[in-house]
């Protein structure tokens, strides 16, 4: 059994991948940008700003830019239009929104809540996308390059994104970007140290972790970044663990600290999948700061062990959990 928003696409090139994206989530994409459209001096203010980054991107990343002009053609609209959606709030006033990411089980279980705004549970969807000969199996934002929530891809690793807020940016390569990029990493060490390297606009949290039980923690804003190898069990939320505290710029409304408090407490070195996803449902702390929020739209949780992924959907959360396997892994 799956879920009725679960999809399967495969390509030989990032652009084909696009054209199958456009012509699958095309009504979608097109209801989007007509309903940004309709405060014209805001939309064309997102147009103007967006080409800025542009060439940074294309330096880097000029594939990726192939998959929205793919995604573009194949649902009828113009690549810019979907390249400002594609940045998600970039443009805007960044938001802490979402999520809490947890680490156990010697690293070989991680679970995931995806906390945004309630409206957006119709935004996501479970993808998986074959490029060549790489797969990922994704918790998937429409309208965006994918990358930027939860995914596990046939290289063996996992990766996970949790939303900073911070008091640096500038004109560079959007978070959203570089979120995709890692999403397809095989090699966390070496691609880590080119994110260092890179010109980045805003930036994310990600959890990397291997089938090995390897883990890996990326605070970053626009300058700065701290990379580390977390001690295990560890947790995750909307704000700093590391020196770049003073960069924070969270007013504490999306519930981080509640959040991770609780995760903290009550994670432990060994967890059943059954504990974990009881802890993923609690709500001791209310509806606004729990673990499980009105906010909550969907949670992944990845494990190594058993070789499976459990997700649920709270726009099909009358299915409960499902489960998907690990079978596409290049080498195991």
């Amino acid at each position: 059994m799956v879920h009725k928003n679960y999809f399967v696409l495969s390509a030989e090139t990032y652009f084909e991948l696009g054209v199958q994206l456009g012509e699958t989530f095309g009504e979608h994409l097109r209801e989007a940008v007509a309903f940004e459209k309709e405060d014209a001096r805001e939309w064309r203010s997102k147009l103007s700003e967006s080409k800025h980054y542009l060439a940074h991107t294309n330096k880097h990343f000029p594939h990726f830019l192939e998959e929205l002009k793919g995604y573009a053609h194949g649902a009828g609209v113009a690549f810019e239009d979907l390249w400002v959606l594609s940045m998600e709030d970039e443009l805007d006033e960044l938001s802490p929104e979402k999520c809490t990411t947890m680490v156990t089980n010697e690293g070989l279980s991680i679970a995931h809540n995806e906390d945004w705004d309630t409206e957006a549970a119709e935004n996501v969807c479970i993808l998986k996308k074959t490029i060549g000969d790489l797969t990922i199996l994704e918790l998937f934002y429409l309208n965006t390059l994918g990358g930027n929530a939860i995914s596990v891809n046939s290289n063996g690793i996992t990766h996970a994104i949790n939303t900073l807020t911070h008091s640096d940016y500038q004109v560079g390569i959007p978070r959203t970007v570089i979120a995709r990029w890692l999403s397809e990493t095989n090699s966390p060490d070496d691609d880590l140290k080119q994110f260092k390297q890179l010109r980045r606009s805003t930036g994310f949290h990600h959890t990397l972790l291997d089938v090995y039980g390897r883990c890996w923690s990326v605070e970053s804003s626009a300058n700065k970044s701290v990379i580390s190898r977390p001690e295990l069990p560890f947790v995750h939320t909307n704000h700093y663990l590391s020196e770049l505290q003073n960069l924070e710029d969270d007013d504490g409304t999306c519930g981080s600290f509640q959040r991770y408090d609780c995760a903290s407490t009550k994670l432990r070195d060994k967890m059943t999948l059954d504990e974990l996803k009881a802890l993923t449902s609690d709500a001791s702390d209310g509806m606004e700061y729990g673990l499980l929020n009105e906010r909550t739209i969907a949670r992944m949780l990845v494990d190594i062990e058993e070789m499976t992924i459990h997700i649920w959907l709270r726009r099909e959360k009358e299915a409960g959990w499902l489960e998907y396997p690990l079978d596409f892994m290049n080498a195991w």
